[in-house]
């Protein structure tokens, strides 16, 4: 594993590119691991550095038809924006646009959402009326669909904005609580993110000449944060003192790994049980969960680390075999994979957690995930041996 994360890093740090050679398929396929890892991880410069190596050779193997590569200039586009690349993320996202109309549809959800996306570039650039176009067509598209999820809620928001910044203030007002009806569906009244969204329909009120209503939501504000601090006091793991202390505790441990598998991440009663989990696994004798690059690729949010916790524990446990396995790892990635579908409309699309779905469909997840645990092992054993 080192090897190739050295032979990418070199690669990034040379002036090699996909013009002068094409990358080995396995190599390519780590750039793109890289790449995407160093996107979420914030490192933007480095991730757009490596992306734009890695789409130069995917354009010489694969053709500007392929999915993966219109994909990856939508995913180049978001990273130049948050590096504060407008320009950039708009001629990107503009590729990806044009490509996906040339070769798939100009009229699908994914169309919709690159759409947005643009629109979203175009009001960073106080392009509000071309934004507010762009919003527009991805609602034509995806209204239709009556789907009442993350991906409409967001559109609705980036509509309300737009119509705000165009002086369409009944309209912002309109689109916002749209917005946050179906927020509050998603994450519920006394959350950050619902809370986070009223501050704009308050300055749209305002935008309105709506003082009194505005004044309104100022207190409802008021009264949730008041709510969600007097609630939260922070999640904090279980505390065991012994291994004997685990043990007595492990159909609780069980009992709390099923609960967090069958609720909502935005559940405080799936938060709390999820935090007992992870300070027993810490402490307990009877599990031996292991972390390594190739499980941590599909694990790179807080919730899907939680569920494959959980999984490894609800499989140690009911199996009584605490040492990871193939077994063990194949299990957790199918709990965190249904775990991803029950929650799809809280986290909306996740690249890694499609990968695995697409993998299931097609027959080849247990192949794969075998081969990802046995190189952890492989790997551990290594370590091992140089100790």
């Amino acid at each position: 594993m080192k090897n190739w994360i050295i032979a990418v890093i070199m690669l990034i740090a040379s002036g090699t590119t996909a013009s002068a050679q094409t990358i080995d398929d396995r190599l390519a396929a780590k750039m793109d691991s890289m790449a995407v890892a160093l996107f979420k991880n914030g490192n933007f410069k480095k991730s757009i550095e490596l992306m734009n190596k890695w789409l130069d050779n995917r354009l010489q193997t694969k053709g500007e038809q392929d999915s993966l590569y219109i994909q990856r200039h939508a995913l180049l586009a978001k990273a130049y924006f948050r590096d504060q690349q407008t320009d950039q993320a708009i001629s990107s996202i503009d590729k990806a646009m044009n490509l996906y109309a040339k070769y798939k549809s100009d009229n699908d959800t994914l169309y919709a959402f690159y759409l947005d996306n643009k629109a979203l570039y175009l009001n960073a650039k106080k392009d509000y009326k071309a934004a507010l176009t762009l919003v527009r067509k991805a609602l034509d598209i995806y209204e239709p669909l009556h789907k009442r999820d993350f991906d409409m809620a967001m559109m609705l928001i980036h509509m309300a904005e737009a119509c705000h910044f165009n002086n369409l203030h009944q309209d912002a007002i309109r689109y916002e609580l749209r917005g946050l009806d179906i927020y509050k569906e998603l994450f519920g009244k006394e959350s950050d993110a619902y809370v986070s969204e009223l501050n704009y329909l308050k300055q749209y009120y305002e935008g309105a000449g709506e003082t009194q209503k505005a004044s309104q939501v100022e207190k409802q504000i008021e009264q949730l944060v008041a709510t969600i601090k007097e609630k939260s006091n922070g999640v904090k793991y279980a505390q065991f003192a012994s291994a004997e202390e685990c043990r007595e505790h492990n159909a609780d441990a069980l009992s709390a790994a099923k609960t967090y598998l069958s609720g909502r991440i935005d559940d405080k009663k799936s938060v709390d049980a999820a935090a007992y989990v992870m300070g027993w696994s810490q402490a307990s004798p009877d599990i031996n969960i292991v972390v390594a690059d190739e499980n941590m690729y599909y694990l790179q949010n807080q919730w899907q680390l939680l569920a494959y916790f959980c999984g490894c524990t609800e499989y140690a446990l009911e199996q009584q075999q605490k040492d990871f396995s193939p077994e063990m790892h194949i299990a957790a990635m199918k709990r965190t994979l249904e775990h991803y579908k029950a929650n799809r409309t809280l986290t909306g699309i996740v690249a890694e957690m499609e990968t695995l779905s697409n993998l299931e469909k097609s027959g080849k997840l247990e192949e794969t995930l075998r081969k990802d645990a046995e190189k952890i092992l492989q790997n551990m054993e290594k370590a091992k041996k140089k100790e």
